[in-house]
C-alpha cells in the first residue's frame, strides 16, 4: 500500500517500533529517501512460535514477519507479509523444514499490509493493492458469450440483437439530449431570418459557380432507391464471405448503412411532419415551422446521402480519411441548397440525424465486439508496475 506523507524518515521510525511493539526484529535496514538513491529498507522479525502455541497432534510450526518500505515522490509503498514453515516428514522418514507458505495474509487476522498502514497512518488516504497476479486468469478466455451463440440461426439473430441494441443507443438519456439541443438549434434557425439570409447567398455565391454544379450532382448520393439495395447486398456479401478481410469490411458497411437508416428514417419522418415546414420555393412563410402542414421540415436526402459516408469514417483509423469521409458526408446536404430544394436548417437536421444513428450503430459494434481490458500488478524486483492486456 502507499501511504502519503511529508516525512519519510519519520514514517520509517513509526513503521520500525509498530513492527517491534509485536515481533522481535533481528533485522533492520533503514531506506534512503534522498531523491537520487531511494533505496528501499527492510524490516525482519525472529522466527517464533504462532500465538496460542502448537495444537495436539498438530505439526510444529513457525512464523515470521518481514516489512519492506519502499521511498517513493511524496510518500512510501508498504510491503508487509507473514511467512509460516512447518516440520514437515520427508517420504523417508527424515524430518525437514518446509516453507508451508510465503507472502500471504495471516489467516486469522486479514492482510497484514493493511494492519500495518491503518497503525501508521490511520487517517491517511491510502491506496490499496491490486489483486495477484494470476496467468491463468489474465490469459483465460472471455468469461461471456455473445447473446446469438446458441441460436439455430445465428446469422439471423446476430442482426435483430444488433438492430435492438441501435435502437436502445438511440434512444438513451444522452443521445435524446444532445437530440434535443440540435432539434433547438434547427428551430432558431428556421423561425428566425437566419435561413432566408442563408438562402439567398448560397443561391447569389455558390449555387451558378462550378462548385455548385458539383454539389447539384451529389444529389444522386442521397436517394434511398441506391443507398438502400447497394448496402443490402453489402450485407449479403460480407454474411457469404465471413471471415475474409474483403468479405468482413464491405459486409461490415452494408450492416452498418442498413443499421442507420432503420434506426433514423423513424424520427426523420416524424419530424418532418411535426416541425411543418415547406420548401424554399413552395411557401412564402420562407422556413417557419407550421407543425403538421406539410413534410419538409427536415431532408431525407441529406440524410441518406451522409449514411454511406459516416458509416465507412467509423471503419477507419486513419484521421486524414476519417475527416474526408466527414466532409464528403455534408455533399449531398449542399446539393438540396444549391437546388433551392431545403434550407439550411433542414439539410442540418437531416445531416444531425444520420450522424447521430452512426453514433448508435458504432456503440452496438463496440458493444458486441467483445473487447476486454484487464490491469494487473507486475512487480518487478524492489519496484513496480502494471501489465495492461486488451482483448477484442
Amino acid at each position: 500500500m502507499f501511504l502519503p506523507v511529508a516525512d519519510g524518515e519519520a514514517l520509517w521510525r513509526q513503521t520500525l517500533a509498530t513492527v517491534a511493539a509485536t515481533w522481535p526484529v533481528v533485522r533492520a535496514e533503514a531506506p534512503d529517501f534522498s531523491p537520487t538513491a531511494g533505496r528501499p529498507g527492510v524490516i525482519e522479525s525472529a522466527w517464533v512460535e504462532p500465538p496460542g502455541g502448537p495444537l495436539a497432534g498438530a505439526t510444529p510450526q513457525r512464523q515470521r514477519v518481514i516489512v519492506r518500505v519502499v521511498p517513493s515522490p511524496g510518500g512510501a509503498w508498504i510491503d508487509a507479509a507473514l511467512q509460516t514453515q512447518s516440520l514437515a516428514t520427508a517420504p523417508a522418514g527424515n524430518a525437514e523444514i518446509g516453507l508451508v507458505s510465503a507472502w500471504e495474509t495471516a489467516p486469522d487476522k486479514g492482510n497484514m499490509t493493511v494492519q500495518l498502514a491503518a497503525q501508521l497512518a490511520p487517517g491517511a488516504d491510502v491506496v490499496t493493492t491490486l489483486p495477484p497476479v494470476d496467468a491463468r486468469e489474465m490469459f483465460a478466455p472471455p468469461r461471456t458469450e455473445l447473446p446469438w451463440a446458441d441460436s439455430r440461426f445465428p446469422r439471423v439473430s446476430r442482426v435483430g440483437y444488433q438492430v435492438l441494441d441501435d435502437y436502445r443507443n438511440f434512444y438513451s438519456c444522452e443521445p435524446l439530449v444532445c437530440l434535443t439541443g440540435a432539434f433547438g438549434a434547427g428551430a432558431l434557425m428556421a423561425n428566425t431570418g437566419f435561413d432566408v439570409t442563408m438562402q439567398d447567398a448560397w443561391q447569389k455565391g455558390v449555387a451558378p459557380t462550378s462548385v455548385g454544379t458539383f454539389f447539384s450532382d451529389c444529389k444522386v448520393l442521397g436517394e434511398g432507391m441506391y443507398l438502400l439495395p447497394i448496402s443490402g447486398a453489402a450485407a449479403l456479401t460480407g454474411m457469404a464471405f465471413e471471415g475474409a478481410p474483403v468479405g468482413d469490411f464491405i459486409g461490415e458497411w452494408g450492416s452498418r448503412s442498413l443499421r442507420m437508416f432503420v434506426v433514423g428514417a423513424p424520427p426523420l419522418y416524424a419530424l418532418q411532419w411535426a416541425t411543418g415546414a415547406s420548401r424554399p420555393d413552395e411557401s412564402s412563410a420562407g422556413s417557419k415551422w407550421k407543425p403538421f402542414q406539410d413534410a419538409n421540415g427536415v431532408s431525407g436526402h441529406a440524410f441518406v446521402g451522409a449514411i454511406p459516408f459516416l458509416a465507412a469514417a467509423d471503419m477507419v483509423e486513419s484521421p486524414l480519411l476519417k475527416g474526408t469521409l466527414y466532409v464528403c458526408s455534408t455533399f449531398t446536404g449542399f446539393s438540396r441548397m444549391t437546388d433551392n430544394a431545403h434550407f439550411p436548417s433542414q439539410v442540418f437536421l437531416g445531416w444531425y440525424l444520420a450522424w447521430a444513428s452512426a453514433r448508435a450503430v458504432n456503440a452496438t459494434e463496440m458493444h458486441f465486439a467483445d473487447m476486454e481490458v484487464r490491469v494487473v500488478p507486475l512487480p518487478m524486483a524492489d519496484l513496480g508496475g502494471m501489465a495492461v492486456e486488451a482483448r477484442w
